[in-house]
């Protein structure tokens, strides 16, 4: 049996999240992790960064956004805390296991997938994955979504749910990876639950913890063949974008988590 974890991040290292991940992983797959295959983000020249800047657009919003004071919910020190209670290693376990390539869709990638042919490919926090690598599992690719397909898909998916008002759309889902985005087969979803005094960064860890366990699950599922997948009904949700989440998205949901503090 054999398993390949593709996981993001603002470094090779990864973000906390995606280290607690394949910590928790190593731990229930000790020998059947084969890579843990990361990825250094591009580094853009200034005038490529004008450029992208310019093609996105949003100036106004973007204007908003460099004079609002907002507390960053993916902060590292505070997602360490919350996940590790400061034991965070800030480097991506693994060992030797872990390769660093150019791209999760480059050919450094997929030549260390063919050769690993792993049975089961573990997705977190990555790029959208081209079908091509996704292809090359012997089994399964498999994601997890911090967010509860399909009535929130796409980015900041533990924010909306706040924003609209709707605790019990709290979740996370591990479904099969497809091209749509978070739109494959459900193996399961988890609940994150509310408690008083939560902000997004404490909701955001939950999920991380919640969607890991059950995650797990699932490829241990997927290594014994007795894996199910539900088919996803996209009309029943939405998919958010990163420019959706704007300032005044942001004050809303700050009201908000005063206001279900206060219940």
């Amino acid at each position: 049996m054999s398993i390949a974890i593709l996981v993001g991040g603002r470094s090779s290292e990864g973000n906390p999240e995606h280290r607690y991940l394949v910590d928790q992983f190593l731990k229930a797959f000790p020998e059947e992790i084969k890579q843990v295959i990361t990825t250094e983000p591009a580094k853009r020249s200034l005038t490529e960064k004008i450029k992208r800047t310019l093609k996105r657009g949003q100036y106004a919003e973007r204007l908003r956004r460099s004079v609002y004071n907002r507390q960053n919910p993916a902060d590292d020190n505070i997602l360490s805390e919350l996940l590790f209670n400061g034991s965070d290693p800030l480097k991506m376990p693994g060992g030797q296991r872990v390769k660093q390539v150019a791209g999760h869709n480059a050919p450094d990638c997929v030549e260390l997938l063919e050769e690993q042919r792993p049975e089961v490919i573990v997705v977190y926090g990555t790029m959208l994955i081209a079908n091509r690598v996704a292809n090359l599992a012997q089994k399964y690719t498999l994601n997890m979504h911090t967010g509860l397909s399909p009535y929130y898909r796409g980015d900041s998916t533990l924010f909306w749910p706040v924003y609209y008002n709707q605790k019990d759309k709290l979740g996370v889902t591990v479904h099969e990876l497809v091209a749509e985005v978070d739109g494959g087969g459900i193996v399961s979803t988890a609940k994150v639950d509310y408690e008083k005094g939560d902000t997004e960064a404490h909701l955001f860890a939950k999920g991380v913890k919640a969607g890991t366990a059950i995650y797990i699950d699932a490829v241990k599922a997927a290594l014994e063949n007795q894996i199910e997948f539900q088919q996803q009904d996209l009309s029943l949700g939405q998919e958010f974008r990163w420019m959706d989440r704007t300032v005044a998205a942001e004050k809303q949901v700050k009201q908000m988590l005063h206001q279900w503090a206060g219940e």
